[in-house]
């Protein structure tokens, strides 16, 4: 897609190029991720040059001098027409972007689980493992607060998944963990245990942002095109004759 100066850059498609080498890996959930972004991108940024376009050809077609700013400047008559032209886009494009972020937060849930299960312990579950885990948790929450994160950071770098998971399968408190510190090590272990559905989950977040961003940009441009929409003189007049008119 080419790349047009009158159409915000960061809304192109190729804004999410630095998450290529992550996302576009076939045969992985970031595939998915890699191509609903791009395609969502993609509805934003068409819509977005398509409504400059639409601009352009009525200004060309009934070019209007207005003061904008102090300044006498041509602007586009915007009709009821155009008007009603507007919303229609809006309200087509609307499902379709709204389409593809069901579809990113789906592939996102999809790689937050794989995440969580590579962290898993196996035998957790069972009555020794519970036993073992109670046992971990009760011990890190004795050890001095500064030292907690430490001695868990250290079992994921051991690749002591059952350590590990003892700790991040339950409520932070057990261990004597702040949210914060067990959502840092909950980081670490995915890095660890899990780097390429992790590092993909990460992309994905990110991916998702920009689209929100995207649409919420296209949004924005429809919007103040919406509110700045008035009666030409044509419309006025016909208005006005059927006011008069008793219509």
């Amino acid at each position: 897609m080419s790349i047009r100066t009158d159409v915000p850059i960061h809304i192109h498609p190729d804004s999410l190029a630095n998450l290529g080498d992550t996302l576009n890996q076939e045969n992985t959930p970031g595939f998915q991720v890699w191509s609903v972004s791009r395609e969502a991108l993609e509805l934003c940024y068409e819509g977005y040059a398509l409504l400059n376009d639409t601009e352009k050809a009525l200004l060309e077609a009934n070019p209007q001098t207005r003061i904008v700013n102090g300044r006498p400047a041509k602007v586009v008559e915007n009709t009821k027409e155009f008007a009603a032209a507007t919303d229609a886009a809006w309200r087509r494009m609307t499902p379709l972007i709204d389409g593809k972020v069901k579809q990113l937060r789906g592939a996102m849930t999809v790689l937050a689980e794989r995440v969580a299960s590579a962290v898993e312990d196996p035998k957790r579950k069972t009555s020794e493992g519970l036993s073992h885990a109670s046992e971990v948790r009760a011990y890190v929450k004795a050890l001095p607060q500064e030292e907690r994160s430490a001695f868990v950071l250290q079992a994921i770098n051991d690749g002591d998944r059952a350590t590990v998971a003892s700790v991040l399968h339950a409520q932070p408190f057990l261990s004597g963990l702040s949210t914060e510190a067990q959502s840092m090590l909950r980081q670490q272990a995915g890095a660890k245990f899990a780097p390429l559905d992790h590092a993909q989950h990460q992309a994905a977040a990110t991916a998702l942002e920009y689209v929100l961003d995207a649409s919420s940009t296209l949004g924005v441009r429809y919007g103040a095109m919406s509110k700045s929409m008035r009666l030409s003189p044509a419309e006025k007049a016909a208005e006005k004759l059927k006011a008069l008119a008793g219509g």
